[in-house]
């Protein structure tokens, strides 16, 4: 259990017990115990195995501090949810109304064409840094040109109907991260890095670390803008690109796509140096552990340029999501981060 620069208390061992104590989060487990004002925390999460007390669950609602539940992996599973949540039913009621109007088309261009630009951006990082490999240096190039090109088409194309841009969306978002992930496999190849999976295994075989590094990262974004999607009283369920499942917050799925290029930089980052034997059967689950703490204290304490300012990833994606509200609202124009190359 451990803190981090930006209020996030991170859960992560067996049998531990957090309850209430005079304004205070107490921790027990493994023989020690620590204590954490509760007015210092912006979120708890909870990736092990915990009980907590109903008195504690009433003061986090009360001081609007975040607690979500996750598996080891950091897949999302539950949240606390205050009776006084944020956002207004306003908020809701434009998002399904954008639906049937050209609103609902223009989230979903804006956040793949987001999501294109910022893969073009990590391509040209990448042949920057490897100019003593001039054919791999110009073939990353090349692909983060292409890539450039793909976003201004799509911000040019006209669409029919929000199923119509949907489907044709997906389409060149696809064939854009064919592109990017051929390229990828070509400087994560010590990894035997491949190409992108999402499934936790593949013809019975463990995934390799960079896949499973970012299914990780992965669910832990998915759950920082779930929590974002919440505050301002949007559905999390009904998307503008991924289609609407029982149980898939499709919408959630949608606002974090401009933001997986900057974790897969984080990523990238993170195994730089490392040797594949961390990943071993018998060090895997500490080095997993390692890299979910990494994820909140570099990650989401990243600072980027965003509106002309100087801001934390934590901050960010709020404003983000706050500008898809006014665009809802007010019809200004969202506001996409991007990451510089």
């Amino acid at each position: 259990m451990e803190t981090t620069e930006y209020g996030h208390l991170i859960v992560d061992g067996f049998g531990v017990s957090l309850r209430k104590r005079r304004g205070r989060i107490l921790v027990v487990g493994k023989g020690e115990k620590k204590e954490f004002p509760i007015k210092g925390i912006k979120e708890i999460v909870i990736m092990g195995k915990a009980a907590i007390s109903s008195e504690l669950l009433k003061a986090l609602a009360q001081s609007g501090t975040d607690l979500l539940i996750t598996t080891p992996t950091g897949r999302p599973i539950a949240r606390l949810m205050p009776a006084k949540a944020g956002g207004t039913a306003r908020n809701r009621y434009e998002q399904y109304k954008s639906l049937e109007d050209g609103r609902g088309i223009e989230i979903a261009r804006a956040v793949i064409a987001g999501k294109i630009r910022n893969q073009a951006s990590n391509l040209s990082y990448y042949s920057k840094s490897r100019r003593m490999n001039e054919k791999l240096s110009s073939e990353l190039y090349d692909a983060a040109q292409q890539l450039k090109k793909e976003t201004e088409e799509l911000q040019e194309e006209d669409f029919q109907n929000i199923d119509d841009a949907r489907k044709r969306i997906m389409a060149r978002e696809s064939r854009c991260s064919n592109l990017y992930w051929e390229k990828i496999s070509l400087i994560m190849e010590e990894w035997k890095f491949e190409r992108r999976e999402k499934r936790t295994d593949l013809e019975g075989k463990e995934l390799d670390p960079v896949n499973t590094c970012l299914n990780v990262c992965y669910n832990l974004l998915s759950a920082q803008i779930w929590k974002n999607v919440l505050r301002f009283g949007l559905d999390p369920f009904l998307g503008y690109l991924h289609v609407e499942r029982p149980g898939r917050t499709s919408l959630v799925y949608d606002l974090m796509e401009p933001f997986r290029p900057m974790v897969d930089r984080f990523v990238f980052s993170y195994l730089k140096g490392m040797s594949p034997s961390l990943f071993s059967e018998s060090m895997k689950g500490a080095t997993i552990a390692s890299l979910r703490r990494r994820f909140f204290s570099d990650f989401m304490g990243w600072r980027l340029d965003y509106k002309g300012r100087k801001l934390g990833m934590e901050t960010i994606m709020f404003l983000y999501i706050r500008d898809i509200i006014s665009f809802l609202r007010e019809g200004r124009q969202p506001s996409i981060p991007y990451i510089p190359w």
